[in-house]
């Protein structure tokens, strides 16, 4: 009962952030969250000018039109998060083929994710791709895609 609550906060959390600042409305669950290979998917993205607390998180860059992209993973069985997983991801503006990086495992507060900064120079519609290895042993990787509007400036 405490991990689906702490799990929901989570994606309470994510939305807020993401909503907040921009004028769109609420985002729907499938939005933001997916299931795929007995895990559940949660997605947040933070406009870089957000987060004024960790500056140097994954190197020090202030651009505007930087966004912290960041994956919860969970066990859709157990509820429990996973910890030790091996992240990469691709965000992409639609009709296009944007950057690969590596997401960093970020523990703040025994709060695990997994995040790194992409550009996102132009507003539209763009599709986010997470490459997911649940251990660094596992040979096949889960593939999940979102699509994620960046507003007007």
């Amino acid at each position: 009962m405490v991990i689906q609550f702490e799990r929901f906060l989570l994606f309470l959390m994510f939305l807020a952030a993401t909503t907040v600042v921009t004028p769109m409305a609420l985002a729907s669950d499938s939005e933001r969250h997916q299931t795929a290979d007995g895990m559940d998917i949660y997605l947040g993205v933070i406009p870089s000018v957000f987060i004024t607390e960790h500056p140097d998180m994954h190197g020090k860059s202030k651009k505007q039109h930087r966004y912290h992209v960041l994956v919860a993973l969970f066990d859709s069985i157990t509820g429990e998060r996973i910890t030790n997983a091996k992240v990469r991801a691709r965000v992409s503006l639609l009709g296009l083929v944007g950057p690969e990086k590596t997401l960093e495992a970020m523990n703040n507060h025994n709060v695990m994710s997994y995040g790194n900064y992409f550009m996102m120079t132009d507003p539209g519609q763009y599709r986010i791709e997470f490459r997911i290895k649940r251990t660094a042993e596992q040979k096949e990787e889960t593939l999940v895609r979102f699509l994620y509007r960046r507003p007007g400036d």
